[in-house]
Order: C-alpha cells, then sequence, then structure tokens
C-alpha cells in the first residue's frame, strides 16, 4: 500500500475538527513535534459517543484521557523510535499498523508523521518475520492454558464472577491469537471479533457468539462453549507447537472436556 496524498481532514466532520484542531494547540504548546488524528473518526466511520483518538509525537508527559468540547479525546505522547518498534511487535504491529496507515495529520512542520505514516504503508509481514509471529501465536495457547484451568475450576466451585471474567479472557484472548495466525490486521478491536469469525468459519462464529453470551444462552453454556473454542483455535496452530507446548495444550483441552484432535465431546 502507498500513501494516499488526498487524505487529510476533509474526512473529519467540522464540529470534531474544531475540537482536534484545539487539542492540536494545546499539545504544541506542550511541545508537540507532531500530531495526528487516528481512529473512527480519521476512518469516517465513528460513532457519536466515538472518542478522538489524537496521539502527539512528543517528549513531554501524555495529555491522556480528557474532555474537550464535550467528547471523550484520547492523547498519548509518543516518540518516533516507539511509533517504529510498534511495527516490528508482534503484539501491536496488527493494530497500529493499519492505525497509522490511516492516520490524519493535524500538525507535522518537521515531516516526521508523514514519515512515520510511509513506514506503516510500506510494512509487511516480512517486517516482523514468520518465527517472530509463530512463536507468539505458540506462547499464547499454552498461556491460556491457566485461564482453563481457571474456568473449570471456578465452574466446579459455582464461582460465576470468577468463571465468567475466564470465560471472556479465553473469548478475546483467542481471537487476537488468531489474527496473528493469520496475518490479519485489524485497526480496531471494534472489528476483530467479525475478521476471525469469517475467517476460522461456522462452527468457530457459532462457538465464539455463545461465549459472548450474544443469543441469551444459559451461563454454563456461555463457559463450556469459551472452553470449546480453546480446542478449536490449536488446531489451527499445530503445526507451530513445540511437543511440550503441545502437551500442556492438550491437557488443558482434556480439562475443559476437549481434544485438540477429535471432535467436541460435548
Amino acid at each position: 500500500m502507498r500513501p494516499d496524498p488526498d487524505a487529510g481532514t476533509s474526512v473529519i466532520e467540522p464540529a470534531i475538527l474544531v475540537i482536534a484542531r484545539e487539542v492540536t494547540s494545546e499539545l504544541v504548546a506542550r511541545g508537540a513535534t507532531a500530531v495526528v488524528l487516528m481512529g473512527s473518526h480519521a476512518r469516517g466511520d465513528a460513532h457519536p459517543l466515538s472518542d478522538l483518538d489524537i496521539p502527539a509525537i512528543s517528549d513531554a508527559p501524555a495529555l491522556g484521557s480528557v474532555l474537550r468540547g464535550g467528547r471523550l479525546v484520547v492523547s498519548d505522547s509518543l516518540r518516533p523510535n516507539q511509533v517504529r518498534a510498534s511495527f516490528t511487535s508482534v503484539a501491536q504491529c496488527v493494530t497500529y499498523v493499519p492505525g497509522w496507515r490511516r492516520a490524519v495529520t493535524l500538525h507535522d512542520p518537521t515531516g516526521i508523521a508523514a514519515a512515520l505514516r510511509a513506514d506503516a504503508h510500506a510494512w509487511d509481514w516480512n517486517t516482523v518475520g514468520d518465527a517472530a509471529c509463530d512463536q507468539h501465536v505458540a506462547a499464547g495457547m499454552t498461556g491460556l492454558a491457566e485461564e482453563v484451568h481457571k474456568l473449570v475450576a471456578a465452574l466446579d466451585r459455582r464461582r460465576h464472577w470468577t468463571a465468567a471474567v475466564q470465560r471472556s479472557v479465553l473469548a478475546l484472548q483467542l481471537a487476537g491469537n488468531m489474527a496473528v495466525r493469520y496475518r490479519i490486521l485489524y485497526e480496531t478491536e471494534n472489528e476483530l471479533w467479525d475478521l476471525i469469525a469469517a475467517r476460522m468459519g461456522e462452527q468457530w462464529s457459532r462457538a465464539q457468539g455463545t461465549a459472548f453470551a450474544t443469543g441469551g444462552e444459559a451461563f454454563e453454556d456461555t463457559c463450556r462453549t469459551a472452553l470449546m473454542l480453546y480446542a478449536l483455535a490449536p488446531r489451527e496452530a499445530l503445526p507451530l507447537l513445540s511437543v511440550e507446548q503441545l502437551a500442556v495444550v492438550r491437557h488443558a483441552c482434556s480439562v475443559g472436556g476437549y481434544s485438540v484432535d477429535e471432535t467436541p465431546r460435548h
């Protein structure tokens, strides 16, 4: 992908642009060398309650989360090397790269924001490498085995709050892990679970919906289906797991009542 030379403030709603410019002036006064708008307001698909994501290239302390013009503004202070490091981080590149590709420049007298945006457009998965991605997926699957054990124990002890948390941890983190497995970038988590459902197929999509109780399912069913998701995910990642990692994952699946290698028993 290459930067769109026509991308700019024209995509921003006038009332939002007023706030963005006021925040930009505030950030520049605090020492920012560049300011950009990212997220839904930069893409043009914002909801009335969407926050304004306005990061600054700056050494000054972050503005953080503040109200400006009756809107929530979130502004982090970043250094150029931090942004570039996010492009080489397996955990961060999936969101940072598409975010910077769509960033709208609000202030950039030195051209650093333009350079970072160009780096994002020049990025591809070779920047982080297959080995790093595969290791990330394998470590993620193995690490989530602990959450499986916690969920099953919570259900056994009828600790529903704990079970609800562990169910959500599994459903939330498995999708992010599968995004790396299949090299899927997502600018916003609002679209992550739809993208993964489309990639993984009907069985995953149904299980994910049940785990999130989107159809009003019984509580224990949502928890059991989160355990099913955990069993479905490693089937997509078996070649990436070491012998020891595979033993951990298989054991966790068994604890949850499922098998990595067979049709779920529930």
